[in-house]
């Protein structure tokens, strides 16, 4: 019997992993090593960690925000997600052991198929994003399109067979009693490294799935790294407990995630800051949101925006955002009111109207008599509307509000105020520079006059979008101004200034800024705001003061409303922000709003206002006759009254990034406070306007009843995002209305 025993042929040793041993001797050591998948959740973990650390080494904003909270919710994050990771990897080993099993053992060749076929996956892991990388329109007319692919799933597939067969045998080695794994785990980190710095410097943000695999290179490559140091020092008891406890911690830390809506909640909140500059924190909070939506209901999976309002609903039990019925309600005042209103505007129905309208400047410099006091004389002698709200923090979303009186910007009303001076039969005229005025051609064009008088702001040979314009032209607008003024006219005239230097203060022409500052006595001292924008700022000021000068040398004061007004403001540096859009910080919609009408009393208006209310006032003027019909604004003569109607709607803001709805927000006109809502993070924030900073601190857990009112508002006004499409906001419906079809578009 015990012969029969000897004789008998050997046991086949037990299939081997890349995380387990191959000898008696190291099969006993292995016992008292830290379980595969417990090691990989480590690694992955602390690749995770690394990732927040690149996020940090390539993010200069911190100063703008608080870094104990950034830091706790990155890597928060990034531990469930890189403990996800590596339950990803353990599975996909598991996967290639079932495939080969103990076959491997015998067959020497064979161990050649157990990086094939991480190769393989890999490369079928990136043919789509292969197939998507050489989809572009100039690439399909060459062989680019049918080989590009190829080479480049192959390549992948390449890389990570090479990788996964150095890493197999850096731990066989090691299982051996082998040293140089430290050399391999070093090249694995330094690999590592230099994939994420590609990644973080090279086609930034054109490439969001080339980013993907970069991203994922070198989180597998640093896991490796980290994979191949603890597998080494786990032999050490003490390394050994911390493994296995750390392990622990992040797998529950990871089910946690998974299970519990309020850590993920967590994340949004901590790291909200991070969608100005993405970087890597961003796009993995992205990939987060887009998991959890599509897992919610993938059989209805409607894209990420639509799911953010689903995630909006859900934390906060609010009902389908409809809108509400008294917003498709006319304006329409008692009758009492209606007539005080038409005893304010007297017998003379046929103004002149100027609209001096100045893109990019601030309230608070507009408010400054040193810097602007042109404008501090005329607001003594006008309407002075202190507390003006624009509807948005860019041209887009809040000059079509101020000519339609609808918080529907993508839409163009019947009462529009242009669309009324037409009808009224006004001679209409537009001053405007040239980069301004192909800007709103292309994306505003109902913006229309009869006349547009283009001041040249840019040379001919140069390129210009919005940005980039260095010539001057608030002195030569007022000149072509007064120019209108004098032609023969048998009607009266509706004349806009369109000022665009205040937009351009950085880019106008140095010299131009110098001369300025000497002529107008603007020092280069310490003050709230730049020097550039003061100076502009106070020129623009000068040329107003010059048109209302030729007003009065042509005896037109009495016969013309002038309204003086801004969009939005700037930035100038709040946060490490420097120009406009995105937020909805007073410094971006406190606006200017100062109108003289002659006849009027001279008066300081404190009541909160909006632009929406330009239409209904002006347009009043325009045609006596003209109904409510449309219009969200008030009549602002109503704050003349001894009693003002009470306003029918809150203040409504939005904003946008990269031409996509980001943030809408109310003001209450009553109350002081502003509710704001990021969609990127689908949380609210409530801001008290008493404040001395008042977009200094968030108030909406100390204020759960007014959050969730102004929520439901929200979700019931224009502004709210209601399919797919309402987050498009560059083009107006009115354009779309006219572009061909999809498959009679020219190409």
């Amino acid at each position: 019997m015990l012969r029969r025993r000897a004789d008998r042929p050997p046991e086949p040793p037990e299939p081997v992993t890349v995380l387990q041993t191959e000898t008696a001797p190291e099969a006993s050591r292995a016992a008292k090593a830290a379980h595969p998948l417990t090691l990989l959740i480590v690694a992955g973990a602390l690749s995770g960690w690394t990732m927040v650390a690149a996020d940090a080494c390539a993010r200069s904003g911190f100063r703008y925000f608080s870094l104990s909270k950034h830091l706790l919710g990155a890597l928060g994050m990034y531990s469930s997600v890189g403990a996800l990771l590596g339950v990803l990897v353990a599975a996909l080993i598991y996967s290639e052991l079932a495939l080969f099993g103990r076959r491997v053992q015998h067959r020497p060749l064979l161990k050649f198929a157990r990086p094939l076929f991480y190769g393989v996956v890999g490369g079928l892991a990136s043919i789509s994003t292969a197939i998507w990388t050489f989809s572009g329109e100039h690439v399909q007319k060459t062989t680019l399109a049918v080989w590009g692919p190829l080479v480049f799933a192959f390549a992948l597939g390449c890389a990570a067979a090479v990788g996964a067969g150095v890493l197999i045998g850096v731990l066989r080695s090691l299982q051996r009693g082998g040293r140089s794994c430290f050399i391999w785990a070093a090249l694995f980190f330094a690999a590592g490294v230099l994939v994420a710095r590609v990644d973080l410097t090279q086609y930034v943000a054109l490439y969001s799935r080339v980013h993907t695999i970069l991203e994922l290179v070198a989180s597998l490559c640093w896991g490796a790294a980290y994979a191949i140091v603890i597998a080494y020092f786990q032999r050490f008891p003490a390394v050994l407990r911390a493994t296995r406890a750390a392990g622990g911690v992040f797998g529950t830390f990871l089910a946690l995630a998974v299970c519990v809506p309020g850590i993920r909640t967590w994340f949004d909140d901590s790291l909200k800051h991070v969608w100005l500059e993405e970087v890597y924190a961003g796009r993995m909070l992205r990939r987060l949101q887009v998991a959890e939506a599509f897992v919610a209901n993938p059989w209805h999976w409607r894209g990420m925006r639509m799911a953010r309002i689903e995630r909006l609903k859900a934390r906060y039990s609010l009902a389908e955002p409809v809108l509400a019925t008294p917003w498709s309600k006319p304006l329409s005042e008692p009758r009492e009111h209606w007539e005080a209103l038409q005893r304010l505007r007297g017998g003379q129905s046929r103004y002149n109207v100027i609209v001096y309208y100045v893109d990019t400047l601030r309230n608070d410099v507009a408010a400054d008599p040193k810097i602007m006091p042109g404008l501090a004389a005329f607001r003594r002698r006008a309407l002075d509307f202190q507390r003006a709200y624009a509807a948005g923090s860019d041209t887009l979303r809040s000059l079509p509000v101020l000519t339609g009186g609808n918080y529907d910007s993508l839409d163009t009303p019947e009462n529009d105020l242009l669309r009324v001076a037409k009808r009224a039969g006004y001679d209409d005229a537009l001053a405007i520079a040239k980069s301004a005025y192909e800007f709103l051609g292309k994306l505003r064009p109902d913006f229309y006059f009869a006349q547009n008088l283009i001041v040249e702001d840019y040379p001919a040979q140069q390129q210009v979008w919005g940005y980039g314009a260095q010539q001057p032209t608030a002195p030569r607008l007022v000149d072509r101004a007064i120019g209108f003024l004098d032609q023969p006219r048998k009607q009266p005239f509706f004349l806009w200034l369109f000022n665009f230097d205040q937009h351009n203060w950085r880019e106008l022409d140095a010299d131009y800024v110098d001369q300025a500052a000497k002529k107008y006595g603007v020092t280069d001292d310490a003050s709230d705001f730049p020097f550039r924008y003061r100076t502009v700022a106070r020129a623009i000021d000068h040329e107003f003061d010059r048109l209302l000068q030729a007003l009065s040398a042509r005896r037109l004061e009495d016969k013309t409303i002038v309204l003086f007004v801004s969009d939005h403001g700037e930035a100038l540096g709040r946060d490490g922000f420097w120009v406009h859009s995105v937020f909805l910080w007073e410094s971006l919609i406190r606006v200017p709003l100062v109108l003289h009408v002659p006849g009027l009393e001279a008066r300081a208006i404190k009541d909160k206002v909006s632009l929406v209310d330009v239409a209904p006032t002006l347009g009043r003027y325009l045609d006596p006759t003209l109904n409510g019909e449309g219009y969200h604004g008030e009549d602002l003569l109503s704050y003349l009254l001894p009693a003002p109607p009470r306003r029918r709607f809150p203040l409504l803001l939005s904003s946008a990034s990269k031409d996509l709805l980001v943030r809408v927000g109310l003001v209450d006109p009553v109350d002081e406070f502003k509710l704001v809502l990021s969609f990127e993070a689908a949380l609210p924030e409530l801001y008290d306007l008493r404040q001395k900073d008042p977009d200094g601190a968030n108030f909406a857990a100390e204020h759960p009843a007014r959050v969730k009112r102004g929520l439901e508002l929200l979700l019931g006004s224009p502004v709210f995002p209601r399919v797919a499409d309402d987050f498009e906001v560059r083009e107006t419906r009115a354009q779309k209305a006219l572009e061909p079809p999809a498959d009679e578009a020219q190409p």
